[in-house]
């Protein structure tokens, strides 16, 4: 005899649907946690509370609070992705550099904006495990590859290459780096300065890419 139960509706919700509804409640916890306590002073009940979620549920969902954690993460980073390309997506092809950089760098300086995702990105990840460290590597090389994209997309005559995709590593790096000071600092630096003071400096590595 076939079992019924996943199909069964309660309240309206399907099982799928409720498995859903507790991993955002979750996923949206753990943000808020990690972003304002911090992933050491997390646990799983406090999150569960928040999300009004019963501990087994989480277990269901997330072997870890670590896997949490690159969950979260994962959703942080998407954001700054998707308001740094939502800056530049209307751009034609042939923008020239400096306002290239000064769109992407706008969109992603005001996702940098939201505190929490901020903290969890920049303080949060590091030296929690070689595993969550891996996974932070492997987005800022990601990132890397975002940058030389887009250049070759609206700048063609850049030459892709190694040479270029070691520039990416170290202006995305340069580019981290000013986000965490920014938020360590409170941000007190006018974001539109900000903006201005990257973009001079990330035009600085693409120039270096180019040939001579």
């Amino acid at each position: 005899m076939t079992d019924p139960s996943p199909a069964r509706t309660y309240g309206g919700e399907s099982v799928a649907e409720r498995t859903a509804r507790r991993r955002r409640q979750l996923l949206d916890a753990g943000r808020a946690s990690f972003g304002s306590v911090g992933f050491r002073a997390s646990t799983v009940r406090g999150i569960c509370r928040d999300a009004h979620v019963a501990d087994r549920y989480f277990y269901e969902l997330f072997p870890t609070l670590e896997d949490l954690l690159v969950a979260v993460y994962r959703e942080c980073i998407d954001a700054l992705t998707r308001s740094t390309m939502a800056a530049v997506d209307d751009l034609p092809a042939g923008t020239d550099a400096s306002t290239l950089s000064l769109r992407g760098l706008d969109g992603f300086f005001r996702a940098v904006e939201d505190r929490e995702l901020a903290r969890i990105v920049w303080l949060e990840v590091l030296g929690v495990s070689p595993r969550v460290d891996r996974t932070y590597l492997d987005t800022m090389h990601g990132f890397g590859e975002l940058m030389v994209g887009l250049l070759g997309r609206h700048t063609p005559n850049i030459p892709v290459g190694s040479s270029l995709d070691r520039l990416a590593t170290a202006a995305v790096g340069g580019i981290s780096h000013t986000a965490m000071t920014w938020l360590m600092d409170g941000y007190r630096a006018d974001r539109t300065d900000l903006v201005h003071g990257t973009a001079r400096f990330l035009a600085a590595v693409v120039g270096a890419a180019e040939p001579e």
